[in-house]
């Protein structure tokens, strides 16, 4: 019979008080794991864990970035600024300070984990544990082993995943940007860039995705869109349409300009905060249910 691999024993430490840390901190303590915050402040730490506690609705403990928060530790995961030299600064710091068995992680959404491990001696047991925002409430993780990482830390983070209620999806590569990031800044070129273009306005442009695109592609993503449509008519409208797609380097000018005007795409993203959170959080939800009924198909 077959054995489930168990997360590493000890508790988990998310190191940072951003808006990130706590959301991480609710995903593991909600699923019955030891979970402490720290931060480089005691207060915001605090701050971070009572927010987390609200949610979780169970203990999330708060501490000073100090050897006897990291003495217990079995995964650690960072959260903090992305800062490449922030990063490497505060990894080589707490290192030490973890048991030998320990595996640390970044929460890096773009920086290498190669570039990161330069901090660590021992490399073997760092890698990339990429949380989607809100991370309480995405069904995936990305879990990126650099080049020096060790499979049984990849093994420890996959089972961390899946223990968090989560699907790890393994990078095998590690380039910037990982695989969501990729496609959701692809995808946010293309539509800067009809934008700039005058091809549409933004209120259309989000309709096509959030009406369109993403209803379908919780059902089936691109690739498995690509087989249900015909891999052939997908193949001739690549070749057809690839030549006009955004493609260039530079951010598209519509994305600095609202940035210096303040002025949003979608006004309705100001109006009630509250009202936003909730209405992403039925969408999560609705999409999650979508997503155990495909991977029932073994999808």
């Amino acid at each position: 019979m077959a054995v489930t691999p168990k997360p590493s024993s000890g508790a988990v430490v998310v190191l940072g008080t951003g808006a990130m840390a706590p959301e991480i901190a609710v995903a593991t303590a909600s699923a019955g794991l030891p979970t402490l915050i720290a931060g480089r402040d005691a207060d915001r730490a605090e701050a971070a864990a009572s927010w987390a506690r609200g949610f979780a609705g169970t203990r999330v403990d708060a501490a000073s970035i100090d050897p006897d928060a990291f003495s217990g530790a079995g995964v650690v995961i960072e959260s903090i600024v992305e800062d490449a030299g922030d990063k490497r600064d505060l990894l080589s710091r707490i290192e030490p300070w973890c048991p030998d068995q320990a595996v640390i992680a970044t929460n890096t959404s773009s920086l290498t984990i190669a570039e990161l491990a330069l901090a660590l001696r021992r490399p073997e047991r760092f890698a990339g544990l990429h949380f989607l925002k809100p991370a309480h409430l995405t069904g995936v993780v990305e879990v990126i082993p650099g080049p020096a990482t060790g499979a049984e830390t990849v093994v420890t983070l996959r089972a961390l995943a899946a223990a968090i209620g989560k699907a790890p999806l393994t990078v095998r590569r590690d380039v910037p940007g990982f695989i969501w990031n990729r496609i959701q800044f692809a995808v946010l070129r293309e539509c800067l860039h009809m934008l700039d273009e005058g091809i549409a306005d933004a209120a259309d442009i989000d309709a096509a995705v959030a009406d369109g695109l993403a209803p379908r592609w919780v059902a089936a993503g691109p690739l498995a869109t690509a087989d249900l449509g015909g891999i052939g008519t997908f193949r001739r409208v690549c070749e057809q349409l690839f030549p006009h797609l955004a493609s260039g380097p530079d951010v598209p000018d519509e994305m600095p300009r609202r940035e210096a005007s303040g002025e949003p795409f979608a006004l309705w993203t100001r109006a009630d905060p509250e009202a936003v959170a909730a209405l992403r959080a039925h969408a999560l939800e609705a999409g999650r249910r979508v997503a155990a009924e495909r991977r029932a198909l073994g999808g």
